[in-house]
């Protein structure tokens, strides 16, 4: 069969299983298998072969590695539960515990791995079983349960992978346990850098800034170290040196601001956290850095802002209105806080104080059309007539062919008796409005309003109400 191509030994192999000749079809695959060791096809065909030819052990080392391949196919995981099926329960558990795994049934893949640790003795095999119970435990957030396997594992192998999970486990919580769990760490592996840098972001993290420069090995996060030391001559000499590749991180920007903020260049600083806010405009870290940055050349009405945006973004409401007010007491008229105090009380659902700054605004803003028509729609709400008036007027002096705005007005007018301003309004509005079935209505509505015929209409049922009142 030499010098055959992948097709030319598959198209052989089904020839021989048409005919029956099993063993024959499964050279073939095997012939194929050799020339590319990853075509899952084939391996497929290959594992299904050894398995019509009774050849469990070939057929159970082919699924495995067709498992490997395609991870996500059920398929392999089923026919290797048939082959382990009453013969090796261990194996039998742990295949069905990652099938679970794949069709996302994590607590009945705990059970399996449990099951999977109880029918062996052997101890790598309990090993492994037991990390990937743990990473189970993890995926379903069960930290404590997942703590414990990994604490199990130690027990009787050293492994760095399970150092890092753990560590990882116990960051969050507790980094007085992930700081000592990591020095047990490097003395089985002092040569880590994993373990080195995972150590440097808990000394970060810490406040221990020198030992967290003596552990990074990843110069950005030593230029941090020397940063928050004030080492600022060596963080410079790094970051003059850094990679294209390091310039891309996301950290860089942040580093260059605080660098020129150690050094008491504010516009440089500021410039930086301009271009750190422009890659990530969510993060509230460049609010934060752009207050202490204002705080540090007592400009205190910037601060106060930046320090309202920062706890906006982490969803602090409370603190953020604190320091908005703040900001604006030290400039009331500055529209740009007032702007976002209003926001911020439309977030808190604060409908009175939203409307109080919303005519702060107009009083300074005096075009400011949606904030007018915002304020028109809060006290038509209210019921508040003169309040509703005032800036619908408003709006007729920003746009004096807002026909929308004048039929607003005189239908308010009416509504109120005002019947010659009324008419007034709705004379402006059919100058303006295009051709409707509305303004056709409009009409109707004029000439009996200048008649005088719904006026003497009205009168008369006032008079029919008094009746009913006095009765």
């Amino acid at each position: 069969m030499s010098n055959r191509t992948i097709a030319e030994a598959l198209i052989k192999a089904q020839q021989f299983e048409d005919e029956d000749k099993i063993e024959q079809a499964y050279e073939c695959y095997k012939y194929a298998h050799n020339i590319d060791k990853n075509d899952t096809e084939v391996i497929q065909k290959l594992a299904t072969a050894a398995q019509m030819l009774d050849f469990d052990d070939e057929a159970i080392n082919y699924w495995n590695l067709y498992m490997q391949l395609k991870p996500e196919d059920p398929l392999s995981y089923n026919q290797l539960l048939d082959l382990y099926y009453q013969k090796n329960n261990y194996e039998y558990y742990m295949t069905r515990a990652k099938l679970k795994v794949v069709e996302h049934r994590l607590p009945q893949a705990i059970d399996d791995y449990k099951k999977a640790i109880s029918n062996t003795s052997d101890e790598q095999d309990i090993l492994n079983a037991r990390y990937l119970l743990a990473k189970t435990y993890e995926i379903i957030n069960k930290p404590t349960q997942a703590i414990d396997e990994y604490l199990k594992i130690l027990d009787h192998d050293k492994n760095e992978a399970v150092y890092i999970s753990l560590a990882n486990l116990y960051y969050t919580e507790d980094k007085d346990s992930a700081l000592h769990l990591l020095q047990q760490a490097m003395k089985d592996y002092p040569d880590s850098i994993t373990i080195k840098e995972f150590l440097s972001k808990i000394y970060l993290a810490k406040g221990d800034y020198a030992k967290a420069e003596e552990y990074a090995v990843n110069v950005l996060n030593k230029i941090k170290a020397l940063l928050m030391q004030e080492k600022n001559e060596q963080a410079w000499a790094l970051l003059e040196n850094l990679t294209n590749k390091d310039k891309q991180d996301i950290s860089y920007k942040a580093l260059m601001a605080e660098y020129y903020y150690n050094v008491n260049n504010s516009d440089d600083a500021l410039k930086w956290i301009d271009a750190l806010e422009q890659q990530n405009p969510d993060s509230p870290l460049a609010s934060q850095m752009r207050a202490l940055v204002y705080e540090k050349s007592d400009n205190d009405f910037e601060a106060h802002f930046n320090w309202g945006k920062y706890y906006i973004k982490k969803n602090q409401y409370d603190l953020a209105l604190d320091e908005y007010l703040k900001a604006y007491n030290m400039m009331p008229k500055n529209t740009d806080i007032i702007k976002e105090l209003i926001n911020l009380y439309s977030v808190l659902n604060d409908n009175y104080a939203c409307a109080e700054f919303c005519e702060k605004l107009v009083a300074i803003e005096k075009d400011d059309v949606a904030t007018l028509k915002r304020l028109v729609k809060f006290y038509e709400e209210q019921g508040y007539e003169d309040k509703v008036i005032e800036y619908l007027q408003a709006l007729a002096e920003i746009n004096t062919k807002d026909y929308s705005t004048f039929l607003k007005l005189a239908k308010h007018a009416e509504s109120n008796r005002r019947i010659d301003d009324a008419i007034d309004f709705y004379q402006k509005y059919l100058k303006f409005a295009p051709s409707s079935d509305e303004k056709e209505e409009v009409k109707r509505k004029l000439d009996l309003l200048s008649t005088g015929e719904m006026v003497e209409d009205e009168g008369f049922l006032d008079k029919i109400l008094k009746i009913f009142v006095k009765k």
